[in-house]
């Protein structure tokens, strides 16, 4: 299963409806995940890892949980939406370059 949920939107239009690309706090993907996979359920999935994104110039941009592949909030919002160009994991306390 892959699936990834934005919690935090460094960027975010205070005046933008949440799940939006103004203000992506509370969006999911891929596109197409089963409507019951919320936002909380992949942040409290027990395979569940804290990622984070930056742009080209290490910028942070968002940050969120992931379960399963590792670069599809990358491929899937971060660089199309806000030009993010590396993803991060947390493991054992650091945030790693996938």
């Amino acid at each position: 299963m892959n699936a990834w949920t934005i919690t935090k939107d460094y960027f975010a239009d205070p005046d933008a409806k949440r799940g939006t690309n103004s203000n992506a706090v509370g969006m999911t993907g891929p596109h197409g995940i089963p409507t019951a996979l919320t936002a909380k359920k992949i942040a409290e999935h027990p395979d569940a890892k804290p990622f984070r994104m930056l742009d080209d110039d290490n910028t942070l941009c968002y940050e969120g949980f992931l379960i399963g592949d590792e670069f599809a909030p990358l491929d899937d919002f971060g660089e199309p939406n806000a030009g993010c160009t590396s993803i991060q994991v947390q493991e054992n306390g650091a945030w790693v370059y996938v």
